[in-house]
């Protein structure tokens, strides 16, 4: 039983069918995992494994409820975050989240990943880190053959980096068989890892239900961490597998850890209809429960899931998840050591593109600097700190694993160059001919540029002889007319002259005639007179 929650839903990312195939649904996990607030933060993977019916799904809806109070998500950014203190909420508030219920019937298949993630910065490192919650299907009831048991039991330990392994009672001797996995795997880590890996898996936790003993050990973690360590202690009269698992166990979790719950009460445990609020809990499982999930859950707590002790990054967990699904396609539960081998290609596969990644920045990064003549240096350089790094970088596996790759990284290297040698000199001789073309241009350019200075430098002579004949015209002009006004001065001044001649002429002319007409006159004056006898005195 569960309501619908607000941000998020169970997703099936990987299903058992009745016909024994493995569906995966990929296009979920790469809505997690790639997602833009999750793909390159470190990932937490908060799993939980164990028998049917007994309140798997139910205890993580417990878990979301604290995640929501302390963690903004990709579905729910904006997280006020006011609640952390009283994160259990409204005593009569039903769970939301995975769907579970009482009965005997079983309600989760496969495994099932929480849609949204839960994002939170690390204070003391300032790392930014993503967490996932994951459900599975419930072991050991009737419908689950003990293959699949097997097949879950160690998806779930591949895949996460917090554990928790949900039993009633107490530990079964037939249930640490199903860690076998587990120290095989880190059996075969240890022995390629020359000691210069770290553990294979994490954290471990037991989830002890219904805990009948507390006054031989207590409720929570302190009291079932020493019931832990009294079952783990290794006995002669052991079979040897599980011998095998009590001596190779601390070899293969990072940190192994119990805790004893109480009995919920007969509401929680019997009454069909109850929705999960706490109000119907005992006040001891409560107060246990709360305590359990904050030292899972508390940000100083969670644990960064590793392989071959380096954090994965979301993208990378993908990558991860899907080649482990792909191995679990058969019926049959594959071997320890094909996991582990799938899980060193996994590896080498993304240190070998994160090299290329390196090899190609290199040197495309020295793009400027490049002719004909200097490709090669430019490659064996960037392919000695391709390798260097190849050889820096941890992996898991011996060193015929580590030859192995750089061979191939070696080779994939030669091939981009090659291909890169080939283009580059596509690009040379495009680069000539542009060149040649632009130079063409340029003289051309030249050339007309320095017509056109010719032609504006004649255009300016031009100009000033033009100027200078203006002027000389003009001053030959002013000189014509000061002569041609002298001219007519000087003309004007003969014509009066001429005139005055003319006129003292006429004037003298008309005084010769007046005195002539005077004469004239007087003659004809003296001849009509008589005239006198002179005499003579002689």
């Amino acid at each position: 039983m569960s309501h619908d929650h607000p941000y998020g839903k169970p997703v099936n990312v990987l299903k058992f069918t009745d016909t024994k195939q493995v569906l995966i649904d990929k296009a979920e996990l790469e809505k997690m995992f790639d997602h833009q607030e999750v793909k390159n933060r470190k990932v937490v993977v908060f799993s939980i494994i164990g028998a049917f019916r007994r309140g798997k799904s139910f205890f993580l809806d417990y878990c979301l409820r604290f995640l929501y109070s302390h963690y903004p998500s990709i579905n729910n950014l904006n997280n006020p975050l006011d609640n952390q203190q009283d994160w259990m909420g409204n005593g009569e508030e039903p769970l939301s989240g995975f769907t579970w219920r009482s009965g005997t019937k079983r309600d989760t298949t496969g495994i099932i990943m929480w849609s949204d993630v839960f994002l939170h910065t690390l204070e003391l490192t300032g790392e930014k880190i993503a967490i996932v919650v994951m459900d599975t299907q419930g072991l050991f009831d009737n419908e689950t053959s003990p293959a699949d048991n097997s097949r879950i039991f160690a998806l779930g330990t591949l895949i996460s980096s917090i554990q928790v392994l949900n039993l009633v009672g107490i530990i079964q001797e037939d249930q640490l068989q199903y860690l076998q996995f587990a120290t095989e795997f880190a059996r075969f880590a240890a022995a390629d890892s020359q000691g210069l890996g770290g553990k294979p898996f994490q954290n471990l936790l037991f989830l002890i239900r219904d805990w009948s003993n507390p006054d031989e050990f207590e409720f929570g973690t302190e009291g079932g961490d020493h019931y832990l360590k009294d079952v783990l202690k290794v006995k002669s009269d052991q079979k040897p597998e599980l011998r095998s698992v009590r001596q190779f166990i601390s070899s293969s979790f990072e940190q192994i850890n119990c805790c004893l719950l109480p009995y919920p009460g007969k509401t929680v445990a019997r009454v069909k209809t109850y929705d999960g609020r706490w109000s119907k809990m005992d006040e001891e499982f409560k107060e246990e429960l709360q305590k359990v999930i904050e030292h899972l859950l508390l940000p100083n707590n969670v644990i960064l899931k590793k392989i071959n002790s380096k954090d994965l990054k979301g993208s990378e967990m993908k990558e991860y998840i899907d080649s482990y699904f792909q191995l679990f396609q058969s019926d049959t539960l594959p071997q320890a050591q094909s996991i582990y081998e799938s899980t060193i290609d996994k590896q080498m596969s993304i240190l070998l593109e994160k090299c290329i990644d390196q090899y190609k920045q290199t040197i495309f990064l020295n793009n400027d600097l490049l002719t004909e003549d200097n490709l090669h240096i430019v490659h064996e350089m960037s392919k000695n700190q391709t390798l260097i790094m190849f050889k820096e970088e941890k992996k898991m596996g011996n060193i015929e694993h580590e030859r192995k790759f750089k061979v191939k990284l070696e080779e994939q290297m030669e091939k981009i160059y090659n291909e890169w040698k080939d283009q580059k000199k596509i690009t040379f001789e495009q680069i000539k001919e542009q060149k040649a073309k632009q130079q063409a241009l340029y003289e051309e350019q030249l050339r007309l540029e320095e017509e056109a200075k010719e032609a504006k430098h004649r255009a300016e002579i031009n100009l000033i002889e033009l100027k200078k004949a203006k002027e000389l015209k003009k001053i030959e002009e002013e000189q014509f007319q000061t002569q041609k006004a002298l001219l007519e001065t000087r003309l004007e001044a003969e014509s009066q002259r001429a005139r005055a001649i003319e006129a003292e002429r006429d004037a003298q002319k008309a005084h010769r005639e007046a005195l002539q007409a005077r004469l004239d006159a007087e003659r004809a004056a003296n001849a009509s007179r008589p005239k006198k006898k002179w005499c003579s005195i002689m």
